[in-house]
């Protein structure tokens, strides 16, 4: 496809089947809702990215990211030991500068996040990461993924950009407080999480997704989400064996006031009838006027029934993910 945003400054909004070279936010024809031009340096500060990277094992599950908003940087790193409960956690926040950055090219990717308390780099299909307790090795084998690429409106004049690759096949290592612990596939699988672009100003949205190996020995791939994304098209899908079954919208239903409750998150083309059981989670809130952020990312286990293009009805127990309840102003 090439890169995002035309010659004119534009983008054809939709679902790519072809990779995206260039999310090259900086030549979109970004305007006020009033149609007059924003400059290059707000163009540059009102843009948001996104680097995730999710592992799930018979053991441990893992989540880092890196975040740059351009006028602020948050690396976090968490690993999730699924025998004794405990989750392991590192994060930081910084001002930007040479030691963070996300490159425009989701397909060839390079993010960093570098301080004194933690280090992520993900470039390619290599992640590193490491901090006073944790220390984290891993080999993505994106080569035969199927990612889900798809660019929608945001608000008036803003666009999102987002690419989710799973399932993974991944290999590696954690050590955590000096316990090692070896990940390879198709005992562990992973799922990779990018994205661009100029977001409402206040953005909240919930999230549900795993990568993990079916007991007939199948791959799982899944990605659920609502309030972003949904203008015309939307990012909800799941992979059997890197088949792809496109989802249509998502409802997420569970109780504000105890995230530890299950959820329900059931599909409404009846393709998606799922619960989940949170387990563990890490948390953060932030009120610093111009900017806040309310973000629960919960660790658990799904069970339900998938429905996939075809017809084949998916039943699924016991099997590994993620949910996410999050609120932001930036």
């Amino acid at each position: 496809m090439g890169a995002l945003v035309d010659t004119q400054g534009r983008i054809s909004w939709g679902i790519y089947d072809e990779p995206v070279t260039d999310v090259n936010y900086l030549d979109y024809d970004l305007r006020t809702a009033m149609g007059a031009r924003v400059s290059l340096l707000r163009k540059r500060l009102m843009a948001n990215q996104f680097h995730f990277v999710g592992v799930m094992g018979p053991e441990v599950l893992i989540g880092l990211a890196v975040v740059d908003l351009k006028f602020l940087a948050n690396g976090f790193l968490y690993v999730y030991d699924r025998t004794t409960k405990e989750i392991t956690e590192a994060r930081d926040l910084s001002l930007p500068g040479k030691g963070t950055f996300i490159t425009t090219t989701p397909d060839t990717p390079a993010s960093r996040y570098a301080s004194r308390k933690l280090t992520i780099e993900m470039t390619g299909d290599t992640v590193k990461a490491f901090s006073k307790d944790l220390e984290l090795s891993l080999r993505l084998g994106t080569k035969d993924a199927r990612p889900l690429r798809i660019c929608t409106r945001a608000g008036y004049t803003g666009w999102v950009y987002t690419q989710k690759t799973s399932p993974v096949p991944v290999t590696g290592t954690v050590v955590r407080k000096g316990r090692s612990h070896g990940i390879s596939s198709p005992a562990s699988m992973a799922l990779v999480d990018w994205t661009c672009g100029y977001m409402r100003r206040q953005t909240c949205w919930n999230w549900a997704a795993t990568a993990w190996t079916l007991p007939d020995g199948r791959s799982l791939g899944m990605n659920l989400s609502c309030g972003v994304n949904e203008t015309s098209f939307t990012e909800n899908a799941f992979w059997i064996d890197n088949g792809m079954t496109k989802v249509d919208t998502v409802n997420f239903v569970f109780d504000t006031h105890d995230l530890f409750s299950p959820w329900r998150v059931l599909s409404s083309d009846s393709r998606v009838d799922l619960t989940f059981m949170p387990e563990r989670s890490r948390s953060e809130k932030v009120n610093a006027g111009f900017i806040a952020s309310r973000f629960t990312q919960l660790v658990g286990t799904f069970e339900g029934a998938l429905r996939t293009q075809g017809g084949e009805v998916i039943r699924i127990k016991d099997c590994p993910g993620f949910a996410e309840d999050h609120y932001a102003k930036w």
